[in-house]
């Protein structure tokens, strides 16, 4: 339970950040798109995750979500996280199905200066500004027993 209120608070920072307004156009709303790139859809405990995290973007009308399956390719994956970047997403939220092949999606997005939250599973060696929800494996394996 305290993953998915770190979720929450982490999503809910992402929607504080302010978009920056076209010159000589008026302000107006606009939604703040975040694009979630699951490692698989077919598992109970990430149908679990993918559940509450469409159920937080229900509760927030000025958040657009686009959650899509990597099916477990790290290849589809890094051409999904291109589609959220070529989509102008907000913010960018992965679960990597290998955390050691997520090189080019950090690259990729930190130089386009979006923010990227990994979830659930560890990735080693974050720049500064990027972030991990999750817990270590050896530290939820030891709650467990």
């Amino acid at each position: 339970m305290k993953r998915f209120l770190l979720i929450a608070v982490l999503l809910t920072a992402i929607i504080g950040c302010k978009k920056e307004s076209r010159p000589g156009q008026a302000a107006q709303p606009e939604k703040i798109k975040i694009g979630v790139s699951m490692a698989l859809f077919d598992d109970a405990w990430l149908t679990y995750v993918r559940e509450n995290i469409e159920k937080w973007g229900a509760a927030h009308p000025d958040v657009e979500l686009t959650i899509v399956d990597a099916k477990n390719d790290p290849a589809l994956q890094t051409g999904q996280v291109e589609n959220f970047l070529a989509q102008k997403m907000n913010a960018i939220v992965v679960m990597p199905p290998d955390a050691s092949a997520v090189g080019p999606i950090t690259k990729m997005v930190t130089e386009a200066k979006v923010p990227l939250v990994y979830l659930n599973r560890q990735v080693e060696n974050l720049p500064p500004g990027v972030v991990y929800v999750g817990s270590r494996s050896i530290d939820a394996g030891r709650s467990a027993y």
